[in-house]
């Protein structure tokens, strides 16, 4: 974060459209919406938001554009937004996860999007956690909503990955908890000038392990999770796109679409053979040291 400030001025705006974090934007659909049991790949996602082409069930495809297209609200809408999330945002965000799905296939609770629920429900992945009743949501999610704006000494990381575990035991909605909890989690990052995160679908066991330790007051693995996909949403998507070939940036960015990985780089500016500087723990270069480095192996006539 601090390269990316220091170097870069800090996360682009207009984030919506900014072909920087097309690829943020498109991942998070595609898991987001996997982790809850949508089989569309991601070139099917790709299909279905950017082309309008008709991909696996009605009902996925529906899932995925108005996901989609929910992320690029709050993407767009958070920088601009006062601190913190009000409860016209959470329902806001609902109605723009479910609205075009529950169009054509209404839950059998007859719930309108972005309504809170009045029934009890059920968390699916066998996560064992006591949920809000349903007599109590309302109040809940407002307390949650009033704390979300709190000042507080606790690391922004470390806060918005305990409101995000808070929101999943309240459960507010009937349905789409889990997707409305990740892209609240990303209104509250981008809002505090950290880039969005995506939370695979690969790490989904571990995605549900860590929220049912952090429901039992250890939130240190949940934490840990959203710090390392703000690490990789920076290093893979976000410095390879701002740099210029002078511009330095950690080496983990400046493996990113090389031929070696960020270990081998780093053993390169060790032993001096990369031109190289450290910042704090992280070892930087160049795509310009980089392609010296190459140009000098292919003029011993190495491959």
């Amino acid at each position: 974060m601090d390269v990316l400030r220091e170097r870069f001025g800090g996360l682009p705006h207009s984030l919506e459209l900014d072909h920087v974090l097309r690829e943020i934007w498109l991942l998070e659909t595609h898991h987001s919406t996997a982790i809850e049991g949508s089989s569309l790949s991601p070139q099917d996602v790709v299909a279905v938001v950017e082309r309008g082409e008709a991909r696996g069930t009605l009902a996925e495809a529906l899932e995925v554009k108005a996901y989609a297209d929910a992320a690029g609200w709050v993407y767009e809408t958070a920088p601009e937004a006062p601190p913190g999330i009000t409860l016209a945002t959470v329902r806001e965000v609902h109605r723009r996860v479910v609205g075009p799905v529950w169009a054509t296939f209404p839950p059998a609770t007859r719930d309108a999007p972005g309504d809170f629920r009045t029934t009890g429900v059920a968390v699916g992945g066998g996560r064992r956690v006591q949920l809000s009743p349903a007599p109590g949501v309302h109040a809940d999610t407002a307390d949650w909503v009033a704390a979300s704006g709190e000042l507080s000494d606790t690391h922004p990381i470390q806060q918005i990955a305990e409101r995000h575990a808070q929101f999943e035991r309240i459960h507010p909605f009937i349905d789409g908890n889990g997707r409305v909890g990740r892209l609240l989690a990303n209104w509250g990052l981008v809002q505090a000038d950290y880039p969005p995160i995506v939370v695979r679908f690969q790490q989904r066991e571990h995605y549900l392990r860590v929220l049912e330790r952090a429901d039992l007051g250890d939130a240190n693995g949940l934490v840990e999770l959203f710090a390392r996909a703000i690490s990789e949403s920076i290093n893979r998507f976000i410095l390879p796109r701002l740099a210029g070939d002078a511009r330095i940036v950690p080496l983990r960015a400046l493996a990113e679409g090389s031929p070696y990985s960020s270990d081998y780089l780093r053993q390169l500016a060790l032993s001096g053979r990369l031109r190289a500087v450290r910042h704090g723990s992280l070892w930087l270069s160049s795509h310009a040291a980089l392609q010296d480095y190459m140009d000098s192996r292919s003029s011993r006539g190495r491959r």
